[in-house]
């Protein structure tokens, strides 16, 4: 007997037999889903003879929105020419013959379970429709920018997912986190939805940040009114679905949709379901592993959800702001970005997760993608950035029957174009649908009953059958330099927020800056400080000073504690102001003082003046936000405690 795939509603003629299974028998010869397929495909199963259709159950999608540079990330080039190889050296993993950079330590020691593909070309120099290729393996119909996203895009891979093999009562199949990603004007990115099958196979969306003080699931918790024993007596009832409609109504993507009320109503009603998205039953340790900020948090969550049932849990790079860049869309300060704020922020929680996973077991069935829109320019721009650039990018694959051990693919020596064995986002489609036991074939159908396959390009059979190993070569000699962060600055670069810093009497550190008015360097370690005289100290940025970006507060460390009241400070000519209760409170090693709203992006460069007689003045810095005490406490060595 013959049992068609079904995959949409669809209108059945007197005899039983649906009209799309008619038309898949005897008319859609295009799309190779005639009666000899169905049968070939039934018989066969993995057509490439690898052993890996269907090894992934579940998928972890990291997507770096913004574009990382991928000739400073996963193909350095640095024998390459001057002008585009950048400032970053390779490292060894342990894997002899791969080398990464040298800013991805952790994740070096697990380059035997990555596949890093250095040959994929797109063609597309747009975040908007290069997004909508990496999250749905398909090519958007324009080639634009910053315009919104449409129904009638191709879904996302998970929801792809979330039509073709859900998940049944108490966990979604897809999820989507730590926010929905957009240009800089508003515009919802295209790709990370139900697209042309409709929002009912949106994921379940997390709009915050899971690493905040404040963080909860709004829709996981039920109205005060409402007891879980009392739902259950009456599931079926329509006046408790409706009272519970509310926790759905929450979400604007979800407000008009009977089915995702049925959803939101089985989550709330699972233990496991809220079990599974309470990051804080992680213990403090475990959470510090991961990483104190939006992306560490995201990432261990997502472990969470991939171990309780999740199908596909894709986690999006962030903007700490929605109107500022924060994204590595790093068009100004390419390497100090890089080094200092966006590869720390990846490089222990992933190396963490690939441990996890790893150990536990589920790694073999856990694939684990790494994409972005496009790589970025081989030329350095006049802002010490690189631009995007579509024809050449890398993507890794871990997990899920991907042997790992593997370079795929080669690129010239500007890492500018492939140069052996290209593919693009449509063979990077095929091959995780063929690990998910679909095949590129496999139809979809939009609202008007349209059939769409699900992808157009072809599994990466060299890939998935373990032949891109490279030759064993030596690791490269390690780079010899100063240090140039104290534990201050490597506090500060674990925390994922943008700063800049000095390091008072690290030579290193110093090289940025001009001083004035500070006394020789006493004491060492963390206690390393130069005193303030009776005059007024100046210290002078040299670094490019990049007034866009979104510098909040100005943060003074001491060697002793002590009070800020009578402290004078000055930004150029223009007076700080300290608030009242910082001036009234006890005294502290620490002092973090707003700018003023407007301020530092009016400046041209950053010149700080303070009067603070008798100080002992280890580290200035300028950051984003605002310092929160558990990664002040990874000054100390203490465990951080619950944020």
């Amino acid at each position: 007997m013959l049992s068609l795939p079904t995959t949409g509603p669809a209108l059945r003629f007197c005899d039983g037999v649906s009209r799309r299974d008619a038309l898949q028998i005897g008319a859609l010869g295009t799309l190779g889903l005639g009666l000899p397929h169905l049968l070939r495909r039934s018989a066969q199963g993995d057509e490439l003879g690898t052993g890996t259709f269907g090894k992934a159950k579940r998928v972890i999608l990291f997507f770096m929105w913004g574009g990382p540079a991928h000739q400073d990330t996963w193909d350095l080039k640095p024998h390459g020419p001057e002008a585009s190889r950048g400032e970053f050296l390779p490292i060894g993993t342990n894997v002899p013959g791969i080398h990464i950079s040298e800013h991805f330590p952790l994740i070096a020691r697990h380059a035997d379970k990555l596949a890093i593909l250095r040959s994929v070309g797109q063609e597309d120099n747009n975040h908007s429709t290069g997004a909508h290729a990496g999250l749905t393996g398909r090519r958007h119909e324009l080639k634009a920018e910053s315009f919104g996203a449409r129904d009638t895009d191709f879904p996302h891979f998970g929801s792809v997912l979330s039509r073709l093999s859900p998940n049944r009562q108490g966990l979604p199949t897809f999820v989507a986190l730590p926010e929905v990603i957009h240009t800089t004007n508003g515009s919802v990115t295209p790709g990370q939805g139900g697209g042309l099958l409709g929002r009912q196979y949106d994921p379940f969306q997390i709009s915050d940040h899971p690493d905040r003080p404040d963080f909860q699931i709004d829709s996981l918790r039920l109205p005060r009114e409402l007891a879980v024993p009392r739902m259950v007596e009456r599931r079926h009832l329509l006046d408790a679905v409706d009272q519970a409609a509310r926790v759905a109504d929450r979400s604007e993507l979800a407000s008009s949709m009977d089915s995702f009320y049925q959803r939101a109503l089985d989550m709330v009603l699972s233990p496991q379901a809220r079990r599974a998205f309470d990051v804080s039953q992680e213990t403090d340790a475990m959470r510090a592993r991961y990483g104190w900020h939006a992306f560490g948090q995201s990432v261990l969550m997502t472990r969470r959800l991939i171990e309780a049932g999740v199908k596909l849990v894709t986690v999006y790079w962030h903007r700490e702001k929605k109107t500022i860049d924060t994204t590595w869309d790093t068009h100004a300060l390419n390497f100090r970005e890089l080094k200092c704020r966006l590869m720390p922020s990846v490089d222990r929680p992933i190396a963490a997760l690939l441990e996890d996973l790893s150990e536990s077991g589920l790694l073999d069935e856990t694939l684990i993608v790494w994409n972005s829109e496009f790589g970025r320019t081989p030329a350095i721009n006049s802002n010490a950035g690189r631009d995007h650039w579509g024809p050449c990018n890398s993507v890794v694959m871990a997990g899920g029957g991907v042997p790992g051990g593997q370079v795929f693919g080669a690129t010239d020596d500007k890492a500018a174009y492939p140069i052996a064995d290209k593919v693009t986002q449509d063979d990077i489609a095929a091959t995780m649908y063929h690990l998910l036991g679909l095949e590129p074939e496999t139809p979809i159908y939009d609202r008007t009953e349209r059939p769409f396959p699900i992808a157009l390009g072809q599994p990466i059979a060299k890939l998935l059958g373990g032949v891109a190993r490279p030759e064993p070569k030596p690791d490269p000699v390690p780079r010899i330099a100063l240090a140039e962060f104290g534990p201050f600055g490597r506090m500060l670069r674990e925390r994922g927020n943008r700063f800049f810093t000095v390091d008072l009497g690290l030579p290193e550190s110093e090289r940025l800056w001009e001083l004035e008015g500070l006394g020789e360097p006493q004491g060492d370690g963390p206690d390393r400080h130069r005193p303030l005289s009776e005059n007024a100290a100046r210290l002078k940025y040299k670094g490019f000073y990049y007034n866009h970006f979104d510098y909040g507060w100005l943060v003074l460390r001491l060697a002793e504690p002590r009070s800020i009241a009578g402290v004078k400070l000055a930004v150029g000519d223009t007076p700080l102001p300290i608030p009242a209760d910082l001036a009234a409170a006890s005294p502290s090693a620490v002092w973090q003082i707003p700018f003023p709203q407007g301020l530092m992006s009016a400046l041209g460069t950053f010149e700080l003046r303070v009067t603070a007689p008798g100080c002992k003045l280890t580290d200035v810095a300028v950051v984003g936000d605002k310092i929160r005490d558990v990664h002040l406490a990874l000054l100390t060595g203490e465990t951080p405690q619950s944020l």
